[in-house]
């Protein structure tokens, strides 16, 4: 992920969502197979988690109280006011008991912008406590980082359930790496080429033989969640090498582009997933199969591309259902 961001990084992102819409065609339309659909869970959210990690690393490190106070805002407006905002637009008469209950169950709503959230929270608050330290700023950071992190787990294990610990605690260790390799994108990138190759091989080798070996959705015990988190890394590793070495060109700048809209695609399109859908169950590996899932892919597309086109021309829907401020605001921000 040593790329510059205007190219590579913003087509991961765009590669990332259209793993994710592709994995929830399939879900929604309940078409879930052992194989594509394990590969496809077990890499969406966490590419989507180290992307946003390296993109905090190669960011400006907050150093104090009003560096804090500002990225917090900006966080809170990016992701917690679509979040609220989704859940009072679903459920209008019930808004305040709904947002009650999804605090307590952060996957009844779009989980993935709390979640990111707290993440980023956990960082920021260790970068300014390391900061002000002086000094001793590595150790602190690290101290309150990992104080953190064990305070998550310890939620997890008595059985906290506000703000769901346990999501927390499962992306953490992809939020840090893509943090930690986006700090030091410099040494990463002076790895040969070979070694890189050489990793690529490994990595796809060990995913897919985790994909069609193992059962990857099963995290019933401490053993399997490790290996759907192998999985996982590996899984990332292969897709993040392939798009690295993706040339410049038409293919490209589209992925880009359309990573510059994952926020928008990502709160909208599971919404319009079973379009085509009349009540029929369609198997995955068949020619009706595949094409009702290119279909309904496409409509989804077109209708969830439609409604942002719309929606993006009157800044307080941009503001409320995608936590986008006016180009002004932002800059001041």
């Amino acid at each position: 992920m040593a790329g510059t961001r205007s190219q590579t990084i913003d087509a991961l992102k765009g590669i990332a969502i259209l793993i994710v819409m592709l994995g929830h065609v399939l879900s929604w339309n309940h078409m879930e197979d052992d194989y594509l659909y394990d590969a496809i869970k077990v890499i969406q959210m966490p590419l989507f988690i180290l992307v946003s990690g390296y993109l905090c690393g190669i960011g400006r490190p907050v150093k104090t109280w009003a560096d804090y106070g500002r990225v917090l805002k900006k966080r809170a407006l990016a992701y917690l006011v679509p979040f609220f905002f989704w859940i009072i637009l679903q459920h209008p008469l019930t808004a305040v008991s709904n947002i009650a209950e999804t605090l307590f169950a952060l996957d009844k709503g779009l989980w993935f912008l709390m979640t990111l959230f707290l993440l980023n929270g956990m960082l920021y608050t260790a970068q300014l406590l390391g900061a002000l330290s002086g000094r001793w700023e590595k150790p602190v950071f690290w101290l309150v980082y990992l104080g953190l992190a064990a305070f998550v787990v310890l939620e997890t294990l008595l059985g906290w359930e506000f703000l769901s610990p346990g999501l927390t605690r499962l992306y953490l260790p992809f939020y840090l790496t893509g943090y930690l390799a986006g700090l030091h994108r410099e040494w990463l990138a002076r790895i040969s080429g070979a070694f890189r190759s050489t990793c690529f091989g490994i990595a796809l080798a060990g995913f897919l033989y985790l994909v069609i070996a193992r059962d990857l959705l099963d995290v019933g015990s401490l053993l399997l969640l490790g290996q759907q988190i192998l999985s996982s890394f590996l899984g990332c590793y292969v897709v993040i090498y392939l798009v690295s070495l993706w040339k410049m060109g038409k293919g490209k700048d589209f992925a880009a582009w359309l990573g510059g809209y994952t926020l928008e695609i990502y709160v909208l399109h599971f919404h319009f997933a079973t379009v085509l859908n009349q009540g029929r169950t369609y198997e995955l590996y068949t020619w009706q199969g595949a094409l009702f899932v290119l279909a309904s892919f496409a409509v989804m597309s077109l209708i969830t591309g439609a409604i942002i086109f719309v929606t993006k021309k009157l800044p307080l829907l941009d503001f409320l259902l995608y936590g986008k401020l006016p180009q002004r605001n932002r800059q001041g921000h």
